[in-house]
């Protein structure tokens, strides 16, 4: 199967999830990212809804060392929250995981993942600590072929070494792909 990345989603905005939107920006990728909504934003109102989302890009792109080669990059990043954004990701090439180090959240994205993934999507979760196979537990198949991990280090623009790390049942087109794609498109060392 060839493939191509044009557009990626990245699922939780902090730190990582961020620098690794500005990381792919910077290669011309079209990044959708997501967040949670804060808990008192009215229906409705994006602005309050991607608050969230919103301030952790633009504290990203604020940072130093900078993620972005340049600012202007940032417009090939547009934002949005699970609730009311995740069919979105139904356009998207790779499906990048990047929430907070617990596998009952993790459990509840991937589910809401599998609900508006197209089949063949790439799905990866940048997580350092938890097993692939307890991660993709209750997953269908076409889910479990196209999942592994992808650990970026942080900083994702400076830190070379991409870890693919495959799961049970990981399809090794997948890992192949992965591994190339980092090396040529990420600039990083893959292993």
């Amino acid at each position: 199967m060839k493939r191509t990345i044009k557009r990626v989603a990245i699922l939780g905005s902090g730190v990582m999830g961020s620098r690794i939107a500005c990381h792919f920006a910077n290669i011309g990728v079209e990044v959708l990212l997501l967040d949670i909504a804060p808990k008192d934003a009215p229906e409705g109102n994006k602005k309050e809804r991607n608050k969230i989302v919103n301030e952790a890009l633009q504290t990203a792109v604020k940072s130093n060392p900078a993620p972005l080669y340049r600012k202007s990059f940032a417009k090939l990043i547009s934002t949005g929250n699970f609730e009311d954004d995740m069919p979105l990701i139904g356009d998207c090439d790779w499906i990048i995981e990047v929430v907070v180090e617990r596998l009952d959240i993790k459990k509840i994205v991937f589910e809401k993942v599998e609900t508006y993934r197209k089949p063949g999507t790439l799905i990866t979760s940048n997580t350092s600590g938890i097993p692939m196979s307890m991660m993709c537990e209750g997953r269908s198949e076409d889910f479990q072929k196209h999942f592994c991990g992808s650990h970026f280090f942080n900083p994702p623009r400076y830190l070379r070494l991409l870890e693919i790390i495959p799961g049970p049942k990981t399809d090794k087109e997948v890992i192949d792909f992965l591994m190339n794609y980092g090396e040529l498109f990420l600039g990083k060392t893959t292993v």
